[in-house]
């Protein structure tokens, strides 16, 4: 899997209510800010897709060719008002072949989540880190 550098931040802005998270481990938060980011994204010019529950939060799938990226997101780690996010390209035969493009195309992607959170009133302490790849 190639994936962007993690964002983290804090915000009281995208607290899922108890009991809503029925899908996935129900200590893992992020289906508000998941749609909330979906929604910005689109009016960036990315076809997202229906918000999923994964097991390490909820994510947002990104139509963008060549190649298939997602957008995760999750939070409540102690703190239900701190939140990481990032955009990953699955692995594959795909990635292989177009390893380089999957590389451009988080990249842009990774772009415009960190700028939508950049300019948002409802986002503090926005900080980058890299993630260790093999």
């Amino acid at each position: 899997m190639s994936q962007s550098p993690l964002l983290r931040f804090a915000s009281n802005a995208f607290l899922d209510m108890p009991g809503v998270n029925t899908e996935n481990d129900p200590s893992i938060f992020g289906q508000a800010l998941a749609n909330w980011l979906a929604q910005r994204l689109q009016a960036q010019g990315y076809d997202a897709g229906e918000v999923i529950a994964e097991d390490f939060g909820w994510c947002v799938p990104l139509a963008r060719k060549p190649q298939r990226l997602w957008l995760a997101c999750s939070g409540g780690a102690g703190d239900p008002a701190q939140w990481r996010v990032f955009v990953f390209a699955e692995g594959g035969l795909l990635r292989r072949l177009f390893g380089a493009d999957a590389a451009q195309s988080i990249a842009a992607a990774f772009a415009a989540v960190k700028r939508t959170l950049e300019t948002a009133t409802e986002i503090a302490d926005l900080r980058e880190e890299a993630v260790e790849t093999d």
